[in-house]
């Protein structure tokens, strides 16, 4: 996946990886995220839950492998409980995101990387792409925010 934002590229990246950012822009809407705690630092882990309009609430654990601020980062998700433990039988995928500077843009490039095409399969069956595109939309509308004030 890649995006344009209209924005500089060390914004860009710390909406990416800061906890009060995150909670803003993450979740599609009408969801939330109640619960974001991120460690930044390889082997640290993001930790987040995801808040729906009925009050039920799904986890999901990060734990980062690589960062260069403001160009790169690189870690793996999954499904998981309110304690940072992954959940049985959910597919495990690698995530590396770059920022580029380019005029006067950040464009932001992510790759997944799945274990099978049968992993691959199940993420696109629950939505993954259609997720990210939609989040990233709130994500180019909350930088406008953050620019205006």
């Amino acid at each position: 996946m890649e995006r344009h934002f209209a924005a500089p590229r060390t914004l860009v990246f710390e909406a990416f990886t800061r906890a009060e950012h995150l909670k803003r822009w993450w979740a599609p809407r009408p969801y939330t995220i109640p619960t974001c705690t991120i460690d930044l630092r390889p082997g640290g882990i993001w930790h987040y839950s995801v808040r729906g309009p009925s009050g039920q609430e799904h986890w999901a654990r990060s734990v980062y492998r690589e960062i260069v601020p403001p160009e790169k980062l690189v870690y793996t998700s999954t499904f998981a409980d309110e304690h940072a433990n992954p959940l049985e039988g959910v597919p495990e995928h690698l995530t590396t995101i770059t920022f580029a500077e380019e005029a006067g843009k950040t464009k932001v490039t992510a790759c997944f990387q799945f274990s099978s095409a049968e992993a691959l399969a199940v993420a696109l069956d629950m939505g993954m792409q259609q997720g990210m595109n939609v989040t990233w939309d709130y994500l180019i509308e909350y930088i406008q925010e953050l620019q205006a004030k």
